[in-house]
């Protein structure tokens, strides 16, 4: 479960209720689901697809799970992975950039041979996925024997056709999911099932999200409600939107909503700058930026009733007082007194409150935040779905790779 909390961003600065109820909320309402029923946009019918397909990944011996991706291909499996770990990550291994020290570290640790490898990319044409399972490729070729899996998720491209002509498993994204909307499909799902993660309790909370947002009263419908004060505090110049979580294990579902918001919306010059934020800790860095300088800002605090580790401590405070509570109602109160900040100096703010970090409640905010991302979408009367501007570098870096080889000149 989650509450979603939105009156500091309509009770200061110049965006009311009554705006609200001024946009048309109703036709990009109408427009989403309308792709949604469809087909013509796919996240939503994957949260009810059979689970029984899941048992082709299950992971029995425990072995290794090596996820190779990039963007949607990687980041809401570690959004949700990290989110849940507890920071004991144990067997699962992530390679995504084409940082040579964060790769090459990676697979010198790591045992291949006592390793589920998934090489996951839509295209099957993604620069950084290829590369990295050419390494991996490599490392395999000298060994004596490979006793480990290896898992294609493709769609097509060079990756499909290394996966067909060396007999590896292959499996299809649908068509009609883009990446970065791709975490409740097999994109997501089955490496996360391989690392023993109970996945039909994220699609309980996906659906149980997915019935909010089919409510057609915005103030019922926290991704309506949400994208609409996310629309309104940008056309009044706020262009940034700030998720700042007080849970740090979250930091990876920041990452995850950075390229979900970014990719999606940043079309036709319109959209927000995503930034990612952990408290306490950026109080002391860019607190002092958010309070006091450009108001160009839309806060996103994430916040939990429960933290699943906590004690009680006694300290003596400044004035040598001596104060007894939970090590977790110092952050909490860390959040409020930010919160109450900002709102003093007129920085609008939104809170989500989960209940406790759990598969129900990531699955349900994730599921949020894709249905907030389409209802903008239409908002902006934009195509979500699509990043045309970013296939212009891939086809420059193409280029320079193959006129200057390993040389690197600039």
């Amino acid at each position: 479960m989650l509450k979603y909390e939105y009156k500091n961003a309509v009770n200061i600065g110049d965006v009311s209720l009554e705006d609200i109820e001024k946009v048309d909320y109703i036709k990009a309402y109408s427009n989403l689901m309308e792709k949604l029923n469809n087909g013509v946009v796919g996240f939503r019918e994957v949260i009810y697809d059979d689970l029984d397909k899941y048992s082709d990944f299950k992971n029995e011996d425990g072995k290794n799970v090596v996820v190779v991706g990039m963007g949607g291909s990687i980041l809401g499996t570690m959004a949700i992975y990290y989110g849940l770990s507890l920071y004991n990550y144990n067997n699962a291994y992530f390679i995504d950039n084409s940082d040579p020290e964060k790769t090459l570290s990676i697979l010198k640790k790591v045992d291949l041979n006592n390793s589920i490898i998934y090489i996951i990319s839509k295209s099957g044409n993604t620069l950084e996925t290829l590369v990295n399972y050419y390494l991996i490729k490599r490392k395999i070729e000298k060994l004596d024997s490979f006793k480990g899996d290896i898992i294609f998720i493709t769609n097509d491209g060079k990756l499909k056709r290394e996966a067909e002509k060396n007999n590896y498993k292959v499996y299809s994204i649908p068509e009609n999911v883009p990446g970065r909307f791709s975490v409740f499909t097999v994109v997501g799902l089955a490496p996360l099932y391989s690392l023993g993660i109970d996945i039909s309790k994220i699609l309980e909370g996906a659906k149980y999200m997915d019935k909010l947002c089919q409510n057609k009263n915005i103030f019922k419908n926290p991704a309506l409600l949400n994208g609409v004060i996310h629309y309104l505090h940008e056309k009044k110049g706020r262009s940034i939107s700030v998720v700042m979580s007080y849970i740090e294990r979250l930091k990876y579902f920041g990452e995850w909503y950075k390229q979900l918001f970014g990719e999606s919306l940043g079309k036709n010059n319109n959209g927000l700058t995503p930034l990612l934020s952990i408290g306490a800790k950026d109080q002391h860095s860019l607190l002092q930026l958010y309070m006091d300088g450009k108001k160009d800002k839309v806060i996103t605090f994430i916040t939990t009733e429960k933290y699943d580790l906590d004690e009680e401590i006694t300290f003596e405070d400044i004035n040598d007082e001596k104060i007894s509570c939970n090590l977790s109602n110092i952050i909490k109160f860390e959040q409020m007194a930010t919160e109450i900040s900002l709102t003093q100096r007129g920085v609008p703010n939104v809170r989500i409150t989960l209940d406790k970090v759990d598969e129900f409640s990531l699955g349900a905010m994730m599921y949020m935040y894709e249905m907030q991302v389409g209802f903008m979408g239409e908002l902006y009367n934009i195509d979500a779905y699509n990043q045309p501007a970013v296939e212009e570098e891939k086809r420059i870096c193409w280029k320079l790779i193959k006129e200057y080889g390993k040389y690197g000149d600039r």
